[in-house]
């Protein structure tokens, strides 16, 4: 049988889409170009900025160095204090057992919290983040980070990590780069503004299917990973995303109502392209981890493309405390599928965006309804609010959400998978979350549910289902910070129930344990922290992960957690520089070896870790 194309025509990424592309295949080329943006253009125009404001060095010195940041570096694989549940190697196919994680919908993106403090800050000086690591499985992490105002009117920040990941196992390795950059101006009386938003995801993952036996590997018949023999050992996937946003705001007029405030009414457009890409190369079709093969036994490529180009016009009034927008969007989607779907579809929406802020809330909400097209009668809506007070901080996050399944839902074909569920609902889901922080004693609280009627999920089998009943899912999280004498301690537990363990499958209890001893060296000139952390979660039935669809679909089969993930760390602080050792997950071995992250997949062996991370600006 005749292979499918594999990349789609020209047309599909013409122009800049080409050359970034181009740019992020070519580290002989970017990584160039960096480094002369950063030291000639940025530095030029940096000059405009008053240099003599050093008197705010310590307000960025505070916001830096503080160990809010830095302690998530020494435990990146952590997300609201709970531990990613991965298929091997830092990089590849992941999930986290959380309420939180499950059933994401965000329609009010999270802010950026340290580009927004900065830009508070008097004086936007340029900032620059490096950091690095470097573990002894060749496990390697770099990451830049750039906030500069350029001028008055320009500012620019960009992020772009890149991740290599070679693993244990045979064919287990992942490489990952991701770049996001925006560029902003403002006109010099503020009535106009345009943002340039590039957004570029580049995955790379080697895919063996998990081990092939795992009786062998839990009596820990070889000391060395690669002996055991897994699923698939040449098959891979590369998944890719482009995103390029324009958006214009300008201002039509204002009517003033004293010496202090305006009220402005004003236009706004954002025009934006999106396309997704996913190519899985299966070189091994007649593993035992297929039920079916449908169309080739010997190598097959199976593919899916989705581009998206959307127009949003706003018609929109703002004062000094209130927002209130309305505005229409036009999507056009072209999806392809290698085997099976070829269509183009559109979606229409109407919604209002409203908002509220004063010195101590701020309030934001958004609805959209789908009017036509395949989301015709969606319903998206979301609403956050946020108090802040000198002794405490409060928040909420509410939404509801009518959604049509997506097409790989409906309609799918590909060399192991094939089903048509015309007859799927539309899917709701209620969510509510509340979070409260009470900062001088440093404890935080939060509390979220959702529920699900016609859930979508991947059964026992890999195939699309849906679960028609009602579904719930809760969880209670508590954290606290504290120190005696030179001793700190952060200490974090999150309790979560779930209506039906099979398609929500959640850990019921999740810790988590920081302790470390800090002092000052070297005329104050050095912090250390020499510590532990120890992460712990109850058994549950955690997903099984199906390669062919890059997908986690519910099993019955084998429990995980139980076993805890204990690393011991040096942690340094130099001035602006931070500085770690590692050793991760020391327990490993002996009885730990039936630890596994995800079915079929054990969690990795121990390993050195060493990184850097050094902050710039004048």
């Amino acid at each position: 049988m005749s292979l499918p194309i594999l990349i789609k025509p020209l047309s599909f990424r013409l122009g800049l889409f080409y050359y970034f592309s181009f740019a992020l295949n070519s580290s002989k080329f970017y990584i160039p170009l960096f480094l002369f943006l950063f030291f000639n253009f940025g530095q030029v125009i940096s000059q405009t900025i008053d240099s003599t404001l050093i008197r705010i060095n310590n307000s960025y010195d505070s916001l830096l160095v503080s160990d809010a940041y830095t302690i998530d570096r020494l435990f990146y694989k952590h997300s609201d204090n709970v531990l990613v549940n991965n298929i091997g190697p830092f990089g590849s196919h992941y999930y986290y057992p959380t309420t939180y994680f499950l059933y994401q919908n965000n329609l009010i993106k999270e802010k950026d919290d340290l580009k927004l403090k900065f830009y508070q800050l008097e004086g936007v000086k340029p900032f620059t983040n490096i950091s690095y690591l470097n573990a002894s499985r060749k496990e390697q992490i770099f990451s830049i980070k750039h906030i500069q105002q350029l001028g008055t009117q320009l500012r620019l920040n960009f992020a772009l990590k890149k991740v290599s990941s070679p693993g244990a196992y045979i064919n287990q390795e992942a490489n990952n780069t991701l770049f996001k950059g925006e560029l902003s101006y403002q006109s010099l009386k503020g009535n106009y503004e345009v943002i340039f938003n590039n957004e570029i995801n580049r995955d790379f993952y080697e895919l063996n299917g998990g081990l092939a036996d795992v009786s062998e590997f839990e009596n820990k018949l070889s000391d060395n990973e690669r002996n055991y023999d897994v699923n698939l050992e040449t098959s891979n996937s590369y998944l890719k995303r482009y995103k390029y946003a324009l958006d214009q705001r300008l201002d039509l007029f204002k009517i003033q109502s004293d010496s202090l405030r305006n009220n402005t009414f004003y236009i706004k457009h954002n025009i934006s392209y999106d396309t997704k890409s996913k190519v899985f190369f299966d070189n091994e079709p007649t593993s035992i981890i297929y039920n079916s093969i449908l169309l080739d036994s010997l190598t097959t490529v199976d593919s899916v493309y989705a581009n998206n180009i959307s127009n949003t016009g706003f018609v929109g009034f703002k004062s000094k405390e209130f927002l209130i927008e309305g505005f229409y969007q036009y999507d056009y989607i072209n999806y392809f599928q290698s085997y099976g779907l070829d269509t183009n579809y559109v979606n229409n929406y109407v919604g209002t965006r409203l908002g509220f802020k004063s010195s101590s809330y701020i309030i934001e909400a958004i609805v959209k309804y789908g009017t036509d097209g395949y989301r015709a009668n969606d319903v998206l809506s979301e609403i956050t609010a946020q108090r802040k007070v000198d002794k405490y901080n409060l928040s909420l996050i509410a939404g509801y959400y009518l959604t049509e399944p997506d097409l790989k839902y409906i309609n799918y074909t590909s060399n192991h998978f094939e089903w048509k569920n015309y007859d799927f609902q539309k899917q709701s889901m209620l969510k509510l979350k509340l979070g409260f922080e009470w900062l001088k004693p440093q404890i935080n609280f939060a509390a979220e549910t959702k529920v699900l009627e016609n859930a979508l999920y991947y059964d026992t089998l890999a195939m699309a289902s849906q679960f028609g009943n009602n579904l719930s899912m809760t969880s209670l999280s508590l954290s606290k910070k504290y120190s005696l004498l030179n001793f700190y301690f952060r200490t974090a537990v999150v309790y979560q129930i779930t209506s039906n363990n099979n398609i929500m499958p959640l850990p019921e209890l999740v810790g988590r344990q920081i302790v470390y001893y800090q002092k000052y060296i070297f005329k104050k000139a050095l912090k250390t922290q020499l510590g532990v952390g120890f992460s712990y979660s109850t058994d549950y039935y955690g997903y099984s992960f199906m390669p062919a669809l890059s997908e986690f679909y519910v099993q019955n089969n084998k429990r995980l957690g139980y076993y805890p993930s204990i690393d011991v760390f040096l942690n340094m602080h130099l001035k602006r520089a931070q500085i770690f050792l590692k050793y991760e997950h020391i327990n490993a071995g002996g009885s730990l070896n039936k630890s596994y992250l995800v079915p079929g997949y054990p969690q990795l062996n121990k390993s050195l870790k060493f990184g850097v991370s050094w902050n710039l600006f004048d």
